[in-house]
């Protein structure tokens, strides 16, 4: 594992309108964002862990979107197989930096407990570790016609510029509950302030090397705080290849909550 890779993923401020929530029970739910025209799901045919994607929308109030609207449904966590597409200046990035077969995509995005306004959150709700990268529309369509998937990244549905697909068949999934250890923001900051933990980023911070391969800088070195507040962007690329101890972070999310 060369890369891991912070992708953001879900409702926003400007695409859904609303976060994703945390219900009460602790149950997650990362609630795709709209898509305009036709697309392989609608919101009413998500489903996970018990929850459909109606209930979804109804315990955030949401109002831009309905069930029957069609969704960006990407990534694509809960099926036999693993699916994440990118396209654009998003996936020249992921290429310019390297990231290939056997790095791994942690997706976050905005959460909020309906119960308990403070909790207010960027968190990590599901996994994907690359197995194979489809490249253009010929290999990504002859992909999915074969293992009669669906997918937003079928050009089918629109035309990408640089169309990709990142596969994986074994290492992939969504988390079902609220942890701490899958929180990103920073206690007593706004959601885009993170802090990550000491025991795996404490000694690397300290020995002041550069982890960030592109746009995040440490803003607190001593707290392990960074500003993710910095424009657009979908991914923040890790270096773990020459920083073993961010796979031991990411392999211990996955290994504690999946």
């Amino acid at each position: 594992m060369k890369r891991v890779i912070l992708s953001r993923k879900g409702f926003d401020s400007k695409y859904g309108g609303r976060p994703s929530p945390i219900f009460k029970n602790g149950d997650i739910f990362s609630l795709p964002i709209p898509q305009k025209g036709k697309s392989s799901k609608k919101y009413h045919e998500l489903k996970f862990n018990g929850i459909n994607g109606t209930q979804a929308l109804k315990e955030v109030s949401a109002t831009k979107v309905t069930s029957k609207d069609f969704c960006h449904y990407d990534p694509a966590l809960n099926e036999k197989i693993g699916l994440f597409g990118q396209a654009g200046s998003a996936q020249s990035e992921l290429k310019n930096n390297g990231v290939g077969i056997g790095d791994l995509f942690l997706f976050f995005g905005w959460f909020k407990k309906t119960d308990n306004p403070k909790i207010n959150i960027h968190k990590i709700f599901g996994w994907l570790q690359i197995e194979e990268i489809l490249e253009g529309n010929s290999q990504i369509s002859k992909f999915l016609k074969k293992n009669n998937i669906t997918h937003p990244h079928d050009p089918q549905y629109k035309e990408y510029k640089n169309n990709t697909i990142y596969v994986s068949k074994k290492n992939f999934g969504l988390f079902k509950k609220f942890s701490d250890d899958l929180v990103l923001s920073a206690p007593g900051f706004s959601k885009s302030m993170w802090q990550f933990p000491k025991k795996y980023f404490g000694s690397v911070a300290n020995k002041n090397r550069n982890i960030f391969l592109n746009r995040l800088k440490w803003k607190d070195r001593n707290n392990l705080l960074v500003d993710t507040n910095i424009g657009p962007g979908q991914e923040f690329i890790l270096d773990a290849q020459n920083t073993p101890h961010i796979s031991s972070w990411a392999k211990s999310l996955i290994g504690g909550f999946k």
